[in-house]
């Protein structure tokens, strides 16, 4: 059963439960009325596991089990439910990329040591800059990154490559925050998550699933951007609602309900309840910028196709935060607890994208492979 627009949307199955208290997920304003499904997603499911297997990653029965509880193409299909059939496949292929890594760092000591944090994140930068990638995880990102960035203006993949990077080092972040045991500020902390969700990213990626790219300056449309500002907090939040019971499992304290607790003595439950209260401010926060934006249309003398798109394009990131709150209710990984006999170490990373075998390895035998013959005329045997 879905909401109507306007009131809480409260899962019919019972919701994410915390491990201490058994509370199921309040339910927070969600103002945005829901839409069906993209009816592409079952090609691109097909086609993101075809493509996980082209570059052999994320093949063990660990890593495919956490996959199948992810749901991922639910996800893709519910937050870009227009996005025709090539976009949604390669807009699944970045979901899936993104789910991945944001495992890896949680659950793997690539997230808790900033130095090895820093590395892995670096073999990614490399790949933005043009690099082709080494090992089969930076091929394979490599690869999604070029298509993603095919047939778009400039602009918008300057937009895309800075929120990208951007969410990139949210991790180098957290593993410091972790090092130090420093449980950020509340404030700081919001502006981070909206960044460490990728929720900037993908709200740019809104506009490709509808078809849109806008010219430079229609971005920076105020309402616009507290549209997007809005869309992207809300998004992290409410993540947070849904994680808290994994991420308290791997010992990760980057999530609104556990800093409340830390920082104002709150319950568990008083938290998440905070924390709903917070997501009623950014719905509030999302309906006022849809408002304003005809009028700054109107100043800014936007009309004809380019107004119609700029409008179209604030539908699209409202579509991508229902979607997004619709998902959570559909996703093993948020409703049902990890099966005791599948539980990892904190430290053992689900999919081994930067361990052995990883970019550092791949790369230093590639050195190898560059040094020169003992023998050989000119060159010194190396020591």
């Amino acid at each position: 059963m879905r909401a109507e627009t306007g009131t809480p949307h409260r899962p019919v199955n019972e919701g994410a439960q915390d491990d201490r208290t058994g509370f199921s997920v309040p339910a927070p304003r969600m103002p945005i009325p829901p839409s069906d499904p993209n009816p592409f997603a079952s090609r691109a499911h097909a086609a993101v596991h075809s493509w996980l297997a082209r570059f052999a990653i994320c093949q063990s029965p660990a890593s495919q089990r956490n996959l199948r509880r992810a749901r991922i193409t639910d996800t893709t299909a519910l937050a870009y439910p227009d996005a025709g059939p090539d976009d949604l496949v390669r807009l699944a292929q970045w979901l899936y990329w993104t789910f991945i890594m944001d495992d890896d760092f949680d659950d793997g000591p690539d997230g808790r040591d900033p130095a090895r944090c820093a590395g892995a994140l670096a073999s990614l930068v490399r790949v933005l800059d043009g690099e082709a990638g080494v090992s089969p995880a930076t091929r394979a990102f490599a690869d999604v990154w070029r298509r993603m960035l095919a047939d778009r203006s400039p602009a918008w993949c300057k937009e895309f490559r800075k929120d990208t990077e951007e969410w990139f080092w949210t991790y180098y972040e957290d593993a410091v925050d972790r090092a130090a045991d420093r449980y950020p500020p509340l404030d700081a902390y919001r502006y981070r998550r909206a960044r460490g969700v990728g929720a900037h990213m993908f709200l740019t990626l809104a506009e490709l699933g509808a078809g849109l790219d806008l010219p430079e300056e229609l971005r920076h449309l105020p309402a616009l951007q507290d549209l997007k500002r809005a869309a992207a907090e809300y998004t992290g939040l409410n993540n947070d609602l849904w994680s808290v019971a994994k991420d308290r499992s791997a010992g990760v304290f980057h999530n609104a309900v556990v800093l409340l607790e830390r920082h104002e003595g709150h319950s568990p439950r008083d938290a998440a309840d905070r924390v709903a209260d917070m997501l009623a401010e950014c719905a509030g926060s999302m309906l006022t910028a849809v408002r304003e934006l005809p009028a700054q249309l109107d100043a800014a003398r936007v009309t004809g196709p380019a107004r119609t798109d700029v409008l179209n394009c604030a539908v699209a990131y409202q579509k991508f935060v229902r979607g997004c709150f619709d998902y959570y209710h559909r996703a093993d990984r948020y409703t049902r607890p990890e099966p005791p006999a599948s539980v990892s170490s904190p430290l053992t990373p689900v999919h081994s994208l930067f361990g052995p075998g990883s970019e550092a390895s791949a790369r230093a035998a590639r050195d190898r492979r560059r040094l020169p013959v003992s023998g050989d005329a000119g060159t010194r045997s190396p020591r």
